[in-house]
Parts: C-alpha cells; sequence; structure tokens
C-alpha cells in the first residue's frame, strides 16, 4: 500500500484592477486551484499575500482575513498588505475550485505583485507548482 498524496497547484491567477479615484484602485484577484493526482486534497488551505495598503473588500468563498501590521497612529491604510487564509474540506482528484477576493488600494502599489500558496494535510510530489505570483492588470 503507497503514501497518500495530493498534488495541488495553482493553475491560474488574474488580478484585474480598475480605477475607483485619483488615489484608489480596486482589485479583484482570481485564483483557480486544481488537484492534479493520486487522492483526493483534505484541509486545502490557501494563503494570499497582498501589496501594502490593501484592504479586503469581499471574499468567496468567505476567508480569514488579517492585516499584517496596522498603523498605530491611526492611518486607516495598512502599512502592509493583508494575508488571507482560506480553508477547504477536500478537493477530489481532477477537480478544481476557484477563490475571489476584491480589495481595495492606493495606486500607488498597483505595480506590485499579489502572491498565492496552496497546500493542504497529504504529501504533495510536486510542491514547485504550489506557488503563484501575479501582477495587477489596470484596466
Amino acid at each position: 500500500m503507497g503514501v497518500a498524496s495530493a498534488d495541488l497547484k495553482i493553475k491560474k491567477m488574474q488580478c484585474i484592477g480598475k480605477r475607483l479615484d485619483t488615489d484608489k484602485v480596486e482589485v479583484t484577484t482570481k485564483i483557480t486551484i486544481h488537484n492534479h493526482h493520486d487522492d483526493n486534497a483534505k484541509h486545502i488551505q490557501l494563503v494570499v499575500l497582498f501589496p501594502p495598503t490593501s484592504r479586503v473588500v469581499e471574499t468567496e468563498p468567505s476567508a480569514v482575513i488579517s492585516p499584517s501590521h496596522i498603523d498605530p497612529s491611526g492611518d486607516p491604510w495598512p502599512v502592509q498588505g493583508y494575508v488571507i487564509f482560506t480553508h477547504f474540506c477536500e478537493l477530489k482528484v481532477n477537480n478544481s475550485t476557484e477563490v475571489s477576493v476584491r480589495t481595495e488600494m492606493l495606486k500607488t502599489y498597483v505595480d506590485k505583485p499579489i502572491s498565492a500558496f496552496v497546500f493542504g494535510s497529504l504529501p504533495d510530489p510536486d510542491a514547485s507548482n504550489n506557488f503563484k505570483a501575479s501582477f495587477i492588470s489596470l484596466n
């Protein structure tokens, strides 16, 4: 009997931005996670790192949202970007799931990438495809 494993990968990541006003940009990040082979992936977590000043407006599905650092002076824009942990129960072999995160940020940081890392509780035979970074395409 072999060891159970699941090859999770970030199949697609897209970050589309639109200007809200002269200083702010809204960014919608869509990430597709795929279980490539062997066994059903369990206890999946997706960590998404955003550029400084990012504020999460909406997630689909729901997520745990945590600022990296809030400015003690009371500045409404965080000093660093947010980290989002999205938890899934199980992803069957050769199936995919998509998550979406809508953020607002100061346009000063629109040239910085958004990055994501996925992992599960089973060993992953190819961890090289668990990470992806994407730059924001501004419309």
